[in-house]
């Protein structure tokens, strides 16, 4: 079974679901409160690939869409495994079965699985835990992409809905590993995926260069900042005395990421605001979905 985020779809999407529905038994999307009449024709073509398409009065966030779809599939189908996508993330052929091959010779050597994510996204391996494993297991593994035993869901529960978005699969990746499950990575599993927007680094308006190359930013609108945030602190407090390492590797990457951006990216006062507000938050513990009045705010 495969369950599918959207939130105002790409006119190409049902053309990634065909694909799709090659390796899966059915395909639930769940529509997040897109404008309907922006989105109604691509609805209609998924359901007429025979989807189940779920539309949700509001936008309550990828966490909570996926969570919904997984509902839903249980109840009409009781899969054995779920995949979890983003509506931008296509599968190569043969992904489906490999990954659970992987899940089986794991599981055959004694391996308790949380979940199979994939080797490589658009071709590029992912970071691992550890290099030299028989099994390796992904360092951060995506939520899209994610094959996932029912029983996992069982244990572990599912995504965490006040996340809203951002920080969700590391968050769940985290708490599976909490139960002892491991994350593995499937042998030979490649997804196509975009990962935010790369705009070029200005300054002063110079287009910058390192060693011969001009430098892109992946680019966030703020209100995205501000989740990732809120987020990541909501993971040091909830994670930091049990994965000090992990998050203090992750943090690295958070950083770099948070400094370019906010030195070369676009709306920089905008996202400053987001930044600092959205510590505030995290360290105060607020969750759920972000103020809309401030939201406006720092999108001016």
């Amino acid at each position: 079974m495969a369950v599918i985020s959207a939130f105002h779809p790409p006119l190409d999407l049902p053309e990634r679901v065909k694909q799709l529905n090659k390796q899966v038994v059915h395909t639930v999307v769940v529509d997040d409160g897109s404008d309907m009449q922006q989105t109604s024709n691509v609805l209609q073509e998924l359901e007429n690939l025979g989807c189940s398409v779920v539309r949700m009065p509001d936008n309550v966030g990828i966490a909570a869409a996926l969570n919904k779809g997984i509902e839903v599939a249980l109840e009409a189908w009781s899969p054995d495994f779920v995949v979890t996508l983003d509506q931008d993330s296509a599968l190569d052929d043969g992904y489906i079965s490999a990954a659970l091959d992987t899940f089986e010779e794991a599981r055959a050597n004694g391996i308790e699985v949380g979940l199979v994510s994939a080797q490589s996204h658009n071709g590029l391996n992912v970071p691992l835990l550890a290099r030299r494993a028989r099994f390796p297991e992904a360092f951060d593994p995506l939520q899209s992409g994610a094959v996932i035993p029912v029983s996992t869901l069982k244990t572990a529960g599912m995504l965490d809905a006040r996340l809203f978005i951002d920080c969700v699969d590391s968050e769940y990746n985290l708490r599976v590993r909490s139960h002892g499950l491991a994350t593995l990575v499937g042998k030979g599993c490649n997804m196509t995926h975009a990962l935010g927007q790369a705009q070029p680094m200005m300054v002063f308006g110079w287009h910058v260069s390192v060693l011969g190359r001009k430098r892109h930013v992946h680019s966030h609108a703020p209100f995205r900042v501000y989740y990732m945030t809120r987020n990541n602190i909501h993971l040091w407090r909830q994670y930091g005395s049990r994965f000090p390492v992990w998050l203090i590797r992750r943090l690295r990457f958070q950083v770099e990421s948070d400094v370019f951006r906010m030195l070369y990216g676009a709306n920089r006062k905008g996202q400053y605001r987001a930044f600092g507000r959205g510590f505030v938050d995290g360290w105060l513990g607020r969750l759920g979905k972000i103020d809309p009045s401030f939201q406006r705010k720092i999108s001016a």
